[in-house]
C-alpha cells in the first residue's frame, strides 16, 4: 500500500521498467495485499 490509504502500486509503477519476473512477483504480492485489505484476510499464497 502507498502512503494513501487504499492505494496500491506494483510492477513498473513501483520499480520502473525491470525484468518481467519482478513485475509478476510484485503483481502477486499486490493482489495478496489488496485481498487482505478488502477482505480482512487472504486465501492467496503469500509471496
Amino acid at each position: 500500500m502507498t502512503n494513501a490509504k487504499g492505494v496500491f502500486a506494483a510492477g513498473d509503477m513501483h520499480k520502473g521498467q525491470s525484468l518481467i519476473v519482478w513485475a509478476i512477483a510484485e503483481g502477486r504480492q499486490a493482489a495478496y495485499n489488496v485481498d487482505s485489505y478488502l477482505m480482512g484476510k487472504s486465501s492467496l499464497p503469500a509471496i
